[in-house]
């Protein structure tokens, strides 16, 4: 897949270290990353990318603090700092600095919706697989910018020590993180757990954007011809939860086909779900599917039971 990695000013730092990291709150952002993708980074001060790179490892937990801080402390005599959550980066052949508007005139001539609210507060923008392939392609074909002298000492920071985040970590994970729904969807979001069996179905993909404010569905789950819009919330099933489930799920009938095939799913129209995630709270009467989860102590595990 093809992500890009949004900074405000830090992307030297990011460079040197081989690194991009992102804050708890957004984690879930996070949640399509693996190793072997591609990506870039976007410094929006100087809207400028930078790239490509390879993901070198997976997702890794820096923890509450670190003796050497790879960016700077959250604040003055703070011990915790800014970011955590973290990707080692490696350079690849062809690394090129290109304008912003460059890349969307490219996502544009090949029909990818890329709009200014994919980039606007947000820490990562990850593409359709089949979108980011293209467009990865198309911008290594672009004429090379500048030569990047700075770039050559880069580093290659040792993470073999550092926490992969997954379920299986969870105890350790939450001996430091507060447990919120960023935390929540990105396990959701990557592992085919006891929600995804319930379902019969398997994550695909997360935070898809559905209009030009940067509003978004938090999951899908698919089948070979069933597509789930999942709903997901820490608290309870309150009435601004269903009215986001309702307008998901409007939207993803109108668009099935498009997400199907960017999906790769077998089916070109399929079936459309909606699901509620939440803590509790009255149920909904609609034809909509509610779960009530649950954080399970020691070990810490996940569980879900349907009540409608």
């Amino acid at each position: 897949m093809l992500h890009v990695f949004i900074t405000a000013g830090h992307f030297r730092r990011c460079h040197e270290v081989g690194l991009f990291g992102v804050r708890p709150s957004s984690l879930n952002q996070l949640a399509q990353v693996r190793p072997g993708d591609r990506a870039f980074i976007y410094e929006r001060t100087a809207a400028t990318f930078f790239g490509p790179y390879r993901c070198r490892r997976d997702v890794r937990y820096l923890g509450p603090t670190v003796e050497r801080p790879v960016w700077e402390w959250a604040a003055p005599g703070s011990r915790r700092e800014k970011f955590r959550y973290v990707i080692a980066l490696e350079p690849l052949a062809g690394f090129n600095r290109l304008p912003v508007g460059a890349v969307y005139a490219t996502a544009h001539a090949l029909g990818i919706g890329l709009h200014a609210a994919d980039f606007v507060k947000r820490s990562c923008y990850t593409f359709f697989p089949a979108d980011g392939e293209r467009l990865a392609a198309a911008l290594s074909r672009h004429p090379r910018q500048q030569d990047l002298p700075f770039l050559a000492g880069a580093g290659a920071a040792d993470d073999a020590a550092w926490l992969p985040v997954d379920a299986a970590h969870l105890d350790a994970l939450l001996a430091h993180e507060r447990w919120d729904e960023s935390l929540l969807e990105f396990i959701l979001a990557r592992e085919g757990g006891a929600l995804a069996r319930e379902m019969g179905a398997r994550p695909a993909f997360n935070q898809l954007r559905i209009d030009d404010r940067g509003d978004r569905i938090d999951l899908l789950y698919a089948a070979p011809n069933h597509l789930f819009v999942i709903e997901l919330k820490t608290g309870r099933r309150d009435a601004e939860a269903r009215r986001d489930i309702v307008r998901y799920e409007l939207w993803a009938r109108a668009h099935r086909r498009e997400v199907a095939a960017r999906l790769g799913l077998a089916g070109d129209e399929p079936a459309v779900t909606p699901v509620l995630v939440a803590a509790g709270g009255p149920p909904r009467p609609a034809e909509c599917r509610i779960y009530d989860w649950r954080l399970e102590p020691g070990p810490a595990r996940l569980t879900f039971d349907r009540v409608q």
